[in-house]
C-alpha cells in the first residue's frame, strides 16, 4: 500500500512539474512585449523576470526528467553536465512511477528454460522430514533443482531481475516460475524464498543487506554510487531505511542499511548435475548460489562494465606476527636498503618489488611499533648496567608484557623493588614507552627474548628462551611451521638479539639466512647436533668459575658468551629431543634450543585453532593468545624483500650510443628559474609534499591525508576502491571520507569538468589535467641523462625543493617508498653528471650548484661527496678539501663499510698529491 501512495505522489509531482508549471506561467505570467518601459513600475518587471526564471527552471527539470525516463528504461546512465542535482531529484521521481507501473515496463521475451518443466514442491516435501528416504517426484530428463534467491530488505521484482538476469524488464521470468507472486506491485517479504531459471547465467551475487555507519560528507547519491555501482539508484537505499524521511538530509551515526550490494562471482569451474533430486528443507541454506568473495573492501561495479581477473582486489595481508617483529623486520629492511643505495652506480637503480610482496611491507609498515621496540631494547640495556654497576646477578626473567604504554619485566622469582626509572613491585617491574630509557650502547642481558603471541587487549607476550633451555612447540605441521618462522625471523632481526648465533635447519633456515645475514647460519641437523655438543661443553668447562650473567653485562667479556639459539624447524626424534634436553640441564650455559615436537612430546608453546587464525597457550600461563605465525605466502614474500637482487639499468639512463656533449665556451648558463604557473592543480614530491593550483575551498584538516590520496591516485590510475584502501592501508570509511573531501579541494577545471569525477565504471581516475613534479622529471629524463644538454639537466635540478617527501614522518607514505628512491636516485645520478660536465668546463659555481642540489635528495651519498672533492680541489681550497675527506671516510667507518676503489685513489691524490703504489 506504501509504494502504492509514494508512486502515486511521485506522479503527481512529475505531472504537475511538466504540464502544471507551464500552465501556470502561460495563465499567469507577464512577459516583456506587455510592459509599457515609459510608465512608472508596478511590480510588472519583477514579475517578468519572475516568469522567465520560471520558464527556464521549467525547462531544466523537463530535459532532466525526460534524460532519467531513457535512463531507467534503457539501463544505461544519461549524466547531463550542470544538472546533476536535477537528474538526482528527478531520477527519485521517475524510478517511484516506474516502479508502480510495470505494464508501461518494454516486455522482453522470457529466456528459454530448460526442457524439464518446473515441478512444484510437495508440501510434505518441505517440511521438515527424519533422516528417511524423502518420495519426491522427479521428471524424467535428470536435472539440477532450480535455483532460489533469498529476498533482502528492499527488494522488489525490477531489482531482483536487473541483477540476477542482467535486465529489470524481465521480471515477468520470476512471475512464471513463482505463482505466488500474483500482484507484481505487493511488497516482497525479506526472508522469502524466490525460485530464479537455472539456466540463466547469473550476472552478480546478491550479497547480505550491508550496515554502512553515516559519516561526515557522506550522501545517499554516493553510499549508492559506493556500494550498488550507480549513484541514481540511492531511492533503494531511502527505501529500505525508514528513518529517512528527506533524502538530502542524513545525520552522522545513523546506521544504514545498504540492500543489494553486490560483487563479481568469482569463476570456478562447472561442476557436472548429481544424479539424486536435492529436496528444499526451511532449516537449510536457503541460497544455493555461490558464495560471494571474502573481501574486506569490494567496488560494486555497474552492470554494463566487468572487471577483468586479473584486476581483481586482493586482500592486504594481515599481520600475523606481532608489532615488534614487525618493527625489527622493517627496521632490518631499512638498514639493508640504505646500503644498497648507497652502492649503487651511476644509472642503476633498485628493482621494484611484486605487488604481493610491496603489500606485505605496508602491512608491516602499517602494523608495526618502532617505539615500543626500541624502548624494550634500551630498557633491558639500562637493566643490564644497573645490574653490573651494583654488582647484582641478573634476575631469572620470565616473560616481558608490551602494551601500548608501558612494559613490564615479570620475574620468576622476587628480585627486590625496582630501581630508579622502573616502576612496580619485587615481582614484576615495570617501564614506560613514550618516556623511555635513552639509547645506550651497551650489551643486552637477554638476548634469546623472542615474542610468542598477543592478548585481546594488544599486549604482546615474549619469554626468555633461555630459561626453559629448550621451546617444544606443539600443532599440526603447519602450524609449528608458521610458528617456528615467527620466531626465527623475529630473532633474526631484533635489536636486543644482534650479537646472537642462530643456527637454522631444515625447511625455514633459508628465510632466516636471508633477514639474519651475518647472525644466521644455515646447517644440516647432523652438523646442528655436533655444534650444539661442542658449544655447551666448551661452556661448561669456561663457566666453571664465573657466572654467565656476570659476563653478560660486562661490556668486554660478552662476545665470549653470546647466545647460541638452534633452530630446529623439522621435527627431532624423540631419542634426540630427550639428548638435548639432557645435554642442557643444570645452569644455564646461553645456549637455547627451539623446536617443533610431536602429540607424544611435551611443549611448552601449544599452537592450535585455524592455520589462518591461530591461537597459543603458554604451558604454566592461564588463557590464550592469538599466536604469532607466518605462513608459506608470506615467507615467501619475506624472502623476496630480504633478498638482495642486483641493481638494474634505470629508465632515465641509456648508455647506448654514448656520445660527449659539447663544450659551452663560456656560454653562461642561468641556474636559477621561477616555476611557471600550471594551468591545473600540481602535486610537488620532490621536497614538502603540496598541492598547488587547486579551485576548490582549502581543507580544515588532514590536509597532508588528502595530498597522500592525490599522490596516489596520481601513480595508481584506473583504481578499483578496494585497491585503494589496501594501497593505502585505510579503513573503507576513512577512504570515502577522505576521497569526498579531495573531491571538494581540488575543485573544477576552467570548462566546469570536476578535477576527480564520479567513479561510475568502478574505476577512479584524477583529471588528465592533474601532474606531479615527478612526472616532470621523468619526462626530462625520458632520452638517458648522458644524452641530455646541459640547461635540461639544470631544469630537472631546479625542481628540488628538497629531500623527496620531506614532511613525512618514518612510516607515513609507506606506498611510496619505491618512488622516493627513485627520485633521489634519478636527481643523484643528474647531479653527479651535470657536475662533471661543470669540472671539465671549468665552470666551478655550476659544479657546486649541482651537486649541493643533488646531495639535497641523497645525503652523504659517495659519489656526490666525491664531486664535492673534485670541485673543491680544482678550486684550490684544500681546507674544504680536508673537510670533505674525513666526512667521506668517517661516514664509512659509522655505516662499517668499504669505501669505492675510486673514492679511496681520489682521497690519495687529493692529500698525499698521488695514489699509493701497489704491487
Amino acid at each position: 500500500m506504501m509504494r502504492w501512495i509514494r508512486s502515486a505522489l511521485a506522479a503527481l509531482t512529475l505531472l504537475a512539474a511538466v504540464l502544471g508549471i507551464p500552465f501556470a506561467l502561460i495563465t499567469w505570467g507577464s512577459y516583456p512585449h506587455n510592459l509599457g518601459l515609459l510608465r512608472f513600475d508596478d511590480g510588472s518587471a519583477l514579475l517578468a523576470v519572475l516568469t522567465l526564471a520560471g520558464w527556464a527552471a521549467w525547462g531544466t527539470f523537463t530535459v532532466a526528467t525526460i534524460a532519467e525516463l531513457i535512463s531507467q528504461l534503457s539501463g544505461r546512465p544519461v549524466r547531463l553536465p550542470g544538472l546533476r542535482s536535477t537528474q538526482l531529484l528527478a531520477g527519485g521521481l521517475v524510478a517511484l512511477v516506474i516502479a508502480a507501473l510495470p505494464l508501461t515496463r518494454a516486455a522482453l521475451p522470457a529466456p528459454p528454460l530448460s526442457d524439464a518443466a518446473p515441478v512444484p514442491v510437495a508440501a510434505d516435501a518441505v517440511a521438515p522430514a527424519p533422516p528417511a528416504p524423502v518420495q519426491t517426484v522427479t521428471p524424467p530428463v535428470t536435472t539440477a533443482p532450480p535455483a532460489t534467491y533469498t529476498v533482502m530488505p528492499g527488494d522488489d521484482l525490477w531489482t531482483i531481475s536487473e541483477r540476477l538476469l542482467g535486465d529489470g524488464r524481465q521480471w515477468r521470468t520470476l512471475t512464471a516460475l513463482n505463482p505466488e507472486l500474483s500482484d507484481p506491485l505487493a511488497e516482497l517479504t525479506p526472508g522469502s524464498v524466490l525460485r530464479v531459471p537455472d539456466a540463466v547465467p547469473l550476472k552478480a551475487t546478491a550479497t547480505a543487506t550491508e550496515l554502512h555507519v553515516v559519516e561526515r560528507g557522506d550522501t545517499l547519491s554516493e553510499l549508492a554510487e559506493e556500494f550498488l555501482g550507480d549513484g541514481s539508484k540511492w531511492p533503494k537505499i531511502a527505501h529500505a531505511n525508514p528513518i529517512i524521511e528527506d533524502p538530502d538530509h542524513i545525520e552522522i551515526g545513523w546506521k544504514l542499511q545498504i540492500p543489494g550490494a553486490v560483487t563479481e562471482p568469482a569463476p570456478t569451474k562447472p561442476e557436472p548435475p548429481t544424479p539424486t533430486p536435492q529436496t528444499h528443507r526451511p532449516d537449510a541454506d536457503p541460497d544455493p548460489l555461490p558464495a560471494p568473495p571474502s573481501t574486506s573492501e569490494t567496488e560494486a561495479p555497474t552492470p554494463t562494465t566487468a572487471v577483468a581477473p586479473d584486476d581483481a582486489v586482493n586482500p592486504a595481508t594481515p599481520l600475523t606476527i606481532g608489532t615488534l617483529a614487525a618493527a625489527a623486520v622493517v627496521g632490518s629492511l631499512e638498514v639493508r636498503r640504505t646500503l644498497r643505495l648507497r652502492e649503487r652506480g651511476l644509472g642503476r637503480h633498485l628493482p621494484p618489488a611484486s605487488d604481493a610482496a610491496d603489500r606485505l611491507r605496508a602491512v608491516l609498515r602499517a602494523g608495526e611499533d618502532p617505539d615500543a621496540l626500541a624502548a624494550l631494547t634500551n630498557t633491558l640495556r639500562h637493566l643490564g648496567r644497573h645490574c653490573r654497576q651494583e654488582s647484582l646477578p641478573l634476575p631469572m626473567l620470565r616473560s616481558v608484557r608490551v602494551g601500548a604504554d608501558q612494559l613490564w619485566l615479570d620475574w620468576a622469582q622476587p628480585y627486590g623493588e625496582p630501581p630508579s626509572g622502573f616502576g612496580g613491585d619485587e615481582q614484576t617491574w615495570s617501564a614506560p614507552i613514550v618516556d623511555c630509557f635513552p639509547e645506550l650502547d651497551a650489551p643486552c642481558p637477554y638476548p634469546a627474548l623472542v615474542s610468542l603471541g598477543t592478548a585481546e587487549d594488544g599486549e604482546v607476550l615474549l619469554i626468555d628462551v633461555e630459561q626453559p633451555r629448550v621451546l617444544g612447540v606443539s600443532g599440526s605441521p603447519d602450524q609449528r611451521m608458521n610458528a617456528l618462522s615467527a620466531m626465527g625471523v623475529e630473532l633474526a632481526c631484533a635489536p636486543w638479539s644482534a650479537d646472537a648465533r642462530i643456527i637454522a635447519t631444515g625447511t625455514g633456515a633459508r628465510l632466516l639466512a636471508l633477514a639474519g645475514d651475518d647472525r644466521v647460519q644455515v646447517a644440516s641437523v647432523e652438523l646442528a647436533l655436533a655444534k650444539l655438543r661442542q658449544v655447551v661443553a666448551r661452556r661448561r668447562a669456561a663457566l666453571a668459575q664465573v657466572s654467565l650473567s656476570d659476563l653478560r653485562v660486562d661490556p668486554e667479556r660478552a662476545d665470549a658468551v653470546a647466545a647460541y639459539i638452534f633452530c630446529f624447524f623439522d621435527d627431532l626424534p624423540t631419542a634426540t629431543l630427550a639428548e638435548v634436553e639432557a645435554l642442557l640441564k643444570g645452569p644455564s650455559v646461553g645456549v637455547s634450543v627451539i623446536t617443533g615436537t610431536t602429540a607424544d612430546d611435551p611443549a611448552q608453546w601449544q599452537v592450535g585453532g585455524s592455520v589462518s587464525r591461530p591461537e597459543g597457550r603458554l604451558a604454566g600461563r592461564p588463557g590464550s593468545l592469538a599466536a604469532h605465525a607466518i605462513d608459506a605466502d608470506v615467507r615467501d614474500q619475506l624472502g623476496e624483500l630480504f633478498t638482495d637482487t642486483a641493481a638494474e639499468r634505470a629508465p632515465w639512463w641509456n648508455d647506448q650510443n654514448v656520445y660527449p656533449m659539447p663544450s659551452r665556451d663560456g656560454d653562461e648558463v642561468e641556474i636559477v628559474r621561477l616555476m611557471e604557473p600550471a594551468a591545473h592543480p600540481r602535486l610537488l614530491l620532490i621536497g614538502p609534499a603540496e598541492l598547488h593550483g587547486a579551485t576548490g575551498p582549502e581543507p580544515a584538516r588532514s590536509r597532508q591525508q588528502l595530498t597522500e590520496l592525490c599522490a596516489w591516485m596520481v601513480e595508481h590510475p584506473q583504481s578499483t576502491a578496494g585497491q585503494m584502501a589496501t594501497g593505502l592501508a585505510v579503513a573503507e570509511s576513512t577512504r570515502r571520507s577522505n576521497l569526498s573531501r579531495l573531491r571538494t579541494w581540488l575543485g573544477n577545471d576552467p570548462d566546469g569538468e570536476p578535477y576527480l569525477p564520479d567513479a561510475y565504471s568502478g574505476r577512479i581516475s584524477l583529471h588528465p589535467g592533474i601532474t606531479s613534479d615527478w612526472q616532470q622529471l621523468q619526462v626530462l629524463l625520458a632520452p638517458g641523462v648522458l644524452h641530455l644538454a646541459d640547461s635540461t639537466l639544470i631544469a630537472a635540478m631546479e625542481l628540488v625543493r628538497g629531500a623527496p617527501l620531506a614532511d613525512a614522518a618514518p612510516g607515513q607514505w609507506y606506498w611510496a617508498e619505491e618512488m622516493r628512491t627513485d627520485i633521489s636516485a634519478a636527481l643523484r645520478d643528474v647531479g653527479a653528471v651535470l657536475t662533471d660536465r661543470a669540472l671539465r668546463n671549468n665552470d666551478l659555481d655550476l659544479a657546486r650548484w649541482a651537486a649541493a642540489r643533488a646531495l639535497t635528495v641523497a645525503p652523504e651519498d659517495e659519489l656526490l661527496l666525491a664531486a664535492r672533492i673534485r670541485t673543491e680541489h680544482q678550486a684550490g681550497n684544500a681546507a674544504d678539501v680536508e673537510r670533505l675527506v674525513n666526512q667521506v671516510t668517517r661516514q664509512a667507518r659509522v655505516l662499517g663499510v668499504d669505501l669505492l676503489p675510486e673514492t679511496i685513489e681520489l682521497c690519495q691524490q687529493v692529500i698525499e698529491g698521488r695514489s699509493r703504489a701497489r704491487a
